[in-house]
């Protein structure tokens, strides 16, 4: 039974990744399995270990020490005790209670604490910008695909204007000249077939790197342009309201401040005075050569308060003040000139996609008159009514107008992922 289910555990993900994922299964398992993500996760387990060693600065350490000393004298007369032929043994314990470190503790917990919340923001960051690219990459996916259908398309009815053009000129109803021409667009459209045909390609590549697949293991994609999502804001003032708020970035900058600050009162806390208090525990035994000396066996307690404080260490730390003091004001303006990039994304994401908006549009209803025109022309042609130039003219144009629609149905569909990371939009 155990091995029933062990191997129904690993051939699960096998029989989920050969079902068609959609765009929410592949983000699903993005945030899950990709390399980067589970490092940005051990980044923040670094950072919660960080929090547990500042902690150990408030808290008692605890030593021991063992001497064994084995003295020689090769002097004759000594008189001394102290240097006469002799074994010692020294065993001792103490214990060290830091009262006061001039607040660098407290400082330096605070600034592990900054760290972790750094390293929590860093991986949702991380997160965001994984959406975008498995998004932007599955989209890219679809384009290509969609591409490769209207260019087969487009390749078939140029294969039949070849065969009505060699029949007309075998029957010198025209000149071979026409068939030349659909021949160079029929090239034409064959190369740009296996143009998409290597984008999709690459498009899929990239999104098995964002989803840790191998070559190995099956992708299939179930997704269309049509269906576009919701806006994450009403109008411009609406997103850029949201995005100032919102953006990861600028919550990333404000915290690269504070751990700056907390730096400068670790600097400044040198000055300050120390206090710590010890205590320890001392068994000393020592045993002479010579027998007429009696062994020496002591056992003794001390405790002891230290005071110190450092006045002057050459200048070191008023220069490493002042220098952390200016990347203090370096974070600032850095922060400014996110904040201002972030405005100029957010409108140019807005713009682009109002523009796509509207080429849409434009594109549907070129896009009826271009089919019903082909349609005509087709019948017109077979009928010998016009001539193959106009059919050949119409084809053109329905297929540039299939193509123009779905690039723009594309173009919104990345306008509006491009968006949803400027304003922080959360799946």
């Amino acid at each position: 039974m155990k091995i029933f289910i062990t191997l129904l555990f690993l051939f699960v993900p096998v029989l989920v990744l050969g079902e068609s994922l959609t765009l929410d299964q592949c983000i699903e398992r993005g945030l899950t399995s990709n390399p980067q993500v589970k490092a940005y996760q051990l980044a923040i387990e670094e950072a919660e270990q960080g929090i547990n060693e500042a902690l150990g600065a408030f808290l008692p350490t605890l030593s021991v020490s063992y001497n064994h000393t084995e003295l020689t004298n090769g002097t004759n007369g000594e008189r001394d005790s102290d240097y006469l032929d002799q074994n010692s043994d020294s065993f001792s314990a103490r214990l060290s209670q830091p009262l006061f470190t001039g607040l660098s503790g407290v400082s330096g917990l605070k600034r592990a604490r900054q760290s972790r919340d750094y390293r929590e923001v860093e991986y949702q960051y991380l997160q965001q910008q994984l959406v975008r690219e498995i998004s932007s990459s599955f989209y890219d996916w679809v384009l290509n695909q969609q591409l490769t259908e209207k260019w087969r398309e487009s390749i078939s009815r140029l294969e039949r204007q070849s065969d009505i053009a060699s029949a007309w000129v075998e029957q010198q109803l025209t000149s071979r000249l026409r068939l030349l021409e659909i021949h160079v667009e029929l090239s034409n459209a064959r190369y740009e077939l296996i143009r998409v045909q290597a984008a999709q390609a690459i498009a899929e590549a990239r999104l098995r790197e964002w989803l840790a697949l191998d070559t190995s293991q099956p992708l299939d994609i179930s997704g269309d342009l049509l269906a576009l999502s919701n806006n994450p804001c009403l109008d411009l003032e609406t997103c850029l309201t949201q995005a100032v708020q919102q953006r990861l970035e600028l919550r990333l900058a404000q915290l690269q401040i504070d751990l700056a600050r907390q730096d400068a009162k670790i600097i400044r806390a040198r000055n300050l005075p120390h206090a710590q208090l010890d205590a320890s525990w001392v068994d000393y035994q020592r045993d002479y050569d010579v027998t007429i000396y009696p062994d020496d066996e002591r056992d003794y307690y001390s405790v002891t308060l230290n005071l110190s404080m450092q006045f002057f260490q050459g200048g070191r730390n008023i220069s490493a003040w002042r220098r952390q003091k200016l990347a203090i004001q370096r974070y600032q303006q850095q922060l400014i000139k996110q904040r201002n990039t972030i405005v100029t994304e957010v409108k140019t994401r807005y713009q682009q996609q109002k523009e796509s908006k509207e080429r849409i549009n434009n594109a549907k209803d070129a896009l009826d008159e271009a089919r019903e025109a082909y349609l005509l022309a087709s019948k017109a042609a077979a009928l010998g009514v016009v001539s193959l130039d106009n059919l050949l003219d119409a084809e053109l144009r329905l297929t540039r107008v299939e193509i123009n629609l779905i690039n723009s149905l594309a173009a919104l569909r990345q306008t509006q992922i491009q968006l949803d990371f400027a304003v922080a939009e959360k799946r």
